[in-house]
């Protein structure tokens, strides 16, 4: 148990910047602090399940995708950096011959990054970023242990490339970023253990887990490509495409799970503005 409390602890630390409370200037000139940009998007997915927990045999199939993401500035004393909130919901279904499984997961992300300008229409971003995702896999063909839960969490890196092309009175943005977690902390049953045994009867001994990439290895790779829609940069649609990829041995189990969501949806720019000045053509990044 204290080597529970000890990861969860250095969690909390190492969080401590991205997750710190942003201070806004008063005043009645416009604040890039008060302007959010904001996504949603809505796709379908590949996926694959490798659970010995449940079964030895992969499991192919699709899914239904939601992703919801806010992106804007931020300051902690003098430095100013960019801020990134995402969450994503993935719900299908897999198959191997007559067998069925259903998957829920559910992933929620937070990230700070400091910007490198290369050029006028060319930034590369880098920072940490923390993860926290859940969720389960049901497989109504086991009858000891149908359901396997799934619940992580991870402090890692993010790197991003944002190309942006003119069009006149408007410009294309093409956007690729890279995620990999680093260390973290992930709940897994004994080979064999049935969650009765841990909620039940209250066996929590070696449960959690501290991970790392070599028990571990989780990334995302993902692309999008911002088109503005009408004359201005008012209106702006999306489409995105990634790839989602985490394995892990623990425990005697492995498991291996990967979507490959394609979505498409649009960004609106959120704002708030003390004074009367008005917000004109604002780039997302």
């Amino acid at each position: 148990m204290n080597r529970i409390k000890t990861i969860f602890a250095l969690l909390a630390l190492l969080a401590t910047p991205i997750m710190s409370k942003a201070q806004f200037a008063n005043g009645d000139t416009i604040n890039p602090c008060h302007i959010k940009v904001s996504s949603s998007t809505y796709g379908t997915a590949s996926i694959c399940n490798y659970d010995t927990y449940l079964s030895d045999q992969d499991y192919y199939g699709s899914g239904l995708y939601y992703g919801h993401e806010n992106f804007r500035y931020a300051r902690t004393g003098t430095y100013m950096w960019k801020y990134r909130t995402d969450f994503n919901a993935l719900l299908g279904t897999a198959t191997c011959y007559d067998s069925y499984q259903y998957t829920l997961m559910l992933d929620r992300t937070w990230s700070g990054y400091h910007t490198f300008n290369k050029s006028k229409n060319c930034d590369i971003l880098v920072g940490p970023i923390i993860e926290v995702a859940g969720g389960a896999i049901y497989m109504p063909g086991n009858s000891n242990n149908p359901v396997s839960a799934k619940l992580r969490s991870s402090l890692g890196a993010s790197g991003m490339l944002l190309l942006r092309y003119p069009m006149r009175t408007k410009s294309l943005t093409i956007r690729m970023q890279l995620d990999i977690a680093l260390i973290g902390a992930a709940f897994s049953p004994e080979y064999g253990e049935s969650y009765y045994e841990i909620f039940g009867l209250g066996n929590y001994d070696d449960i959690i887990h501290f991970t790392h990439i070599g028990n571990a290895p989780s990334w995302k790779l993902s692309a999008s490509v911002d088109i503005p829609l009408g004359k201005k940069q008012k209106n702006i649609m999306r489409l995105s495409w990634s790839m989602k990829s985490y394995e892990s041995k623990i425990n005697n189990l492995e498991t291996y799970q990967s979507s490959t969501p394609i979505s498409l949806g649009f960004v609106k720019t959120l704002y708030k503005i003390k004074g009367k000045n008005h917000l004109k053509q604002y780039n997302p990044y």
